[in-house]
């Protein structure tokens, strides 16, 4: 479940800070060791709702910060992903330098737009009207980012390298900050893909409102974005809305949902069948009990009518492929382990 922005996005902080086992403490900085075990079972439509149990995307990683001067660390991570179902890959490995002028990361990291994302809450089935990773799978092999806080306003920036054609392009930078209990944040980027038979590119915006009513939370997120081929003779062209919203029932459970609409004009092709103009509906409700700060289970429904390009479900860190539903119904439960 992502969280953005604001004091309640516990979920990527209890990964990363709060659990984390330090190995290593000095005056001049420290290594720490953490991770998250996820186990998964689901019953989907596609799969006539046959139960499946996997691990989710467990991961494991080092990070660690040194100070170099008196005004600035290097930082570094590596993050291995720990599926079942594959082998042991690398998931980030970065080196980097941090003080008072902001951070600045190189190497295989998650984009920029995944880092902000957008207004959804979801731990398995939302994301599909946020439309900046139908390229790219939300992670570039290559990149240089950029971030900087002030008191209530950030700015955060991203250049994928292409490596003479082997990785895709990529252009992002994002503006946001609080006023009170609202947060919000807009920008957009450019992601082209540089190899394959079809060039194509991807070219997108977004803006994102959320308010805090004391534990409780509600999301917007507009999205723009074309898809097309590196000619302009053939492009999609993507109008997203979600609505998304946690209700705390109580000290340690939440209730949560959403709503989001994805519609597509196609222009020199057509999505499905004879017409090109599709549109995409999918919605989400869930609950979420968290017993402390390392361990929680929940449960989601989804539902899904329409015509959805690839998008990126962040809570179960997984990319979901073009898909054409016809009121499909999918349920599924999780646990997760955090260190």
């Amino acid at each position: 479940m992502k969280k953005t922005l604001l004091a309640l996005a516990v979920a990527s902080v209890a990964a990363t800070s709060v659990n984390a086992a330090e190995i290593y403490k000095s005056d001049d900085g420290s290594v720490d060791f953490y991770g998250q075990l996820r186990q998964e079972l689901k019953f989907l439509d596609g799969n006539d709702h046959d139960a499946t149990l996997s691990s989710g995307s467990s991961r494991t990683g080092v990070k660690g910060q040194y100070a170099i001067t008196d005004s600035v660390d290097v930082v570094g991570l590596v993050e291995l992903g720990i599926r079942d179902n594959t082998d042991v890959n690398v998931r980030q490995h970065y080196v980097g330098f941090a003080g008072d002028f902001g951070t600045i990361k190189f190497g295989k990291q998650w984009t920029t737009s995944d880092d902000v994302y957008g207004a959804d809450y979801s731990y398995f089935f939302g994301g599909s009207a946020l439309r900046y990773s139908t390229l790219n799978g939300a992670q570039h092999e290559s990149q240089i980012k950029y971030s900087i806080d002030f008191d209530n306003f950030w700015v955060k920036a991203g250049w994928g390298l292409n490596d003479s054609d082997t990785e895709n392009d990529l252009y992002e930078v994002f503006v946001g900050g609080n006023v009170g209990d609202l947060a919000l944040h807009a920008g957009g980027g450019y992601t082209g893909e540089t190899t394959g038979l079809i060039q194509l590119e991807n070219t997108y915006a977004e803006f994102t409102a959320e308010y805090g009513l004391g534990d409780h939370l509600i999301g917007f997120t507009y999205y723009w974005a074309e898809l097309a081929n590196q000619g302009g003779s053939q492009k999609i062209d993507e109008n997203g809305i979600s609505i998304a919203g946690i209700f705390q029932l109580a000290e340690k459970t939440a209730l949560y949902g959403g709503y989001e609409f994805t519609m597509q004009d196609a222009s020199g092709f057509a999505l499905a069948g004879d017409n090109g103009d599709e549109d995409g509906t999918l919605i989400y409700i869930g609950v979420e009990h968290k017993f402390n700060s390392w361990a929680r289970v929940y449960g989601e429904y989804g539902y899904g009518d329409g015509t959805t390009l690839g998008y990126n479900n962040q809570g179960s860190d997984s990319q979901v492929a073009p898909t054409v539903a016809d009121g499909a119904s999918n349920f599924a439960v999780g646990a997760r382990f955090y260190w």
